[in-house]
């Protein structure tokens, strides 16, 4: 085998090769949008690369009838309004499919590219317009969130109003204790509550000493005249 034929056999495995990993990528892919990549510099595909990767995504450029060879490994036929043209950029999604959407809008909104050509989710083909309107939607954090912040909502609340019952009851109990009289002074709060109320009409008095005091001095003064007649 000569040095030609050995170069036909690299670049043919290498073909095989390329098959395979993007086979294997659309299999595990949740999401696969393609894009034309044309007008970006190899620093800007590279940059894109980085951003998309912590996001459980991944920017792969191949050629066309590789790609489409891949797709036709995994029964994912194109039709006639999906023929991959020109420059294709596949971008994987493996997990949340909207943060590396706006990943993808972002760098299309700083340069107006890439151009997206199409996309496939759920076996079904998304245009352009649906891919960045999936790009604008919450991210997955960010849907969790609200919906923990939601469940949490009511149980703080339900956490704060019972707490706010307990004290009020501890309140409540300690206050009856310091206004309960102790064993001692029992016999004289029975007493004092068992005792006849005193009339409000003042019983008259028939003796002298009970006399008002301005009476008995008036009466000095007679004996005293009397005793003098004598």
């Amino acid at each position: 085998m000569d040095i030609k034929d050995l170069k036909v056999s690299a670049n043919r495995q290498k073909k095989v090769d390329i098959v395979a990993s993007f086979s294997d990528k659309f299999t595990k892919a949740k999401a696969v949008v393609f894009t034309n990549y044309e007008g970006l510099t190899h620093k800007q595909i590279e940059g894109l690369k980085k951003t998309i990767k912590p996001l459980e995504g991944e920017y792969v450029v191949a050629k066309n009838s590789l790609v489409t060879r891949s797709l036709d490994d995994n029964k994912i036929k194109l039709s006639e309004d999906h023929i991959l043209q020109g420059p294709t950029g596949t971008l994987f999604i493996y997990n949340d499919i909207v943060s590396p959407l706006k990943a993808l809008a972002k760098l299309i909104k700083e340069l107006n590219l890439p151009a997206v050509k199409f996309g496939i989710m759920d076996g079904d083909f998304i245009t352009n317009d649906q891919v960045m309107k999936l790009s604008s939607l919450p991210t997955r954090e960010v849907l969790l969130a609200q919906v923990i912040g939601g469940l949490k909502s009511p149980i703080s609340g339900l956490h704060r109003a019972l707490n706010w019952n307990l004290q009020k009851l501890v309140l409540t109990l300690n206050a009856v204790a310091s206004l309960k009289p102790t064993q001692t002074s029992a016999p004289v709060v029975e007493e004092a509550i068992t005792e006849e109320p005193v009339a409000e009409t003042p019983v008259e008095s028939t003796t002298a000493e009970e006399a008002p005091v301005e009476q008995v001095a008036e009466e000095k003064p007679n004996e005293e005249s009397k005793g003098g007649e004598n």
